[in-house]
């Protein structure tokens, strides 16, 4: 048990300090307009820096390289996100609309009351149309450079690796190596979102979180899980733009 400890001491604290700063300036940028502006560059530096600076502090370099910040192996991580993303956005797609259809539609229930603020603005399938957010090119380079890569950096390439020095992978799952350290940095991952934006349905990140650990188990970089992350926010972002008023 205690070698247990020693081993994710590290991990645990660079996870609650990242997460401590980030909820900390969500706090602060409610009341400082200059902080919520920047909220999302500011919180990117902090988890694209936070692994170097644990790294330092247990006496060693921290590789950004090693830790899958790259693109290659090239083709691998194009078939891992082709792949992934021929199965998954059909019934991304599909569910947004199954979801909101039944959940904003009466007789209202416990869950319109839960979504009451996306309810009251639900246009439906007949009554929206399919529109991309202003702005969209910055949007969907800020979600890859500013939100994707520093998540899947630190969750993926930093945390999930430490993990799994404590937890090593006890199984393969369509060729990659997964284990105890894949569901434990899922669920790190949700609970940080949870923690800086306290909203129960943040928790819901924990399942694509899986997959992005997959995609960085399978190829060795985090460049397929991160694109692919962008993606599902930008696909997200898009159906939200179009269906909702």
């Amino acid at each position: 048990m205690a070698r247990t400890w020693v081993g994710l001491r590290e991990p645990i604290l660079a996870f609650a300090t990242a997460t401590a700063l980030a909820s900390g300036l969500a706090a602060l940028g409610v009341v400082v307009p200059v902080v919520r502006h920047n909220l999302h560059a500011l919180i990117a530096g902090i988890f694209f820096y936070a692994p170097a600076v644990a790294a330092k502090r247990a006496g060693r370099e921290f590789d950004y390289r090693d830790a899958g910040l790259r693109i290659s192996p090239i083709a691998l991580n194009l078939g891992v996100l082709a792949v992934l993303a021929a199965l998954t956005f059909p019934a991304f797609v599909g569910g947004f609309f199954v979801f909101y259809g039944r959940v904003c539609t009466v007789p209202a229930g416990a869950a319109t009351r839960l979504f009451a603020t996306l309810c009251n603005r639900w246009l439906g399938f007949s009554d929206g149309h399919l529109r991309l957010p202003p702005g969209f090119a910055l949007l969907a380079l800020s979600q890859l450079v500013v939100v994707a890569i520093p998540e899947e950096l630190f969750f993926r390439g930093y945390l999930m690796e430490r993990l799994e020095r404590v937890w090593p992978p006890t199984r393969r799952l369509f060729g990659a190596p997964v284990g105890l350290a894949l569901v434990a940095s899922s669920a790190l991952f949700a609970l940080g979102h949870l923690l800086v934006i306290p909203n129960p349905q943040r928790l819901a990140v924990f399942f694509p979180a899986l997959v992005f650990g997959w995609m960085r188990a399978r190829t060795g970089s985090i460049a397929a899980g991160a694109t692919f992350h962008a993606l599902c926010n930008v696909v997200s972002d898009v159906l939200h733009t179009s269906y909702f008023s």
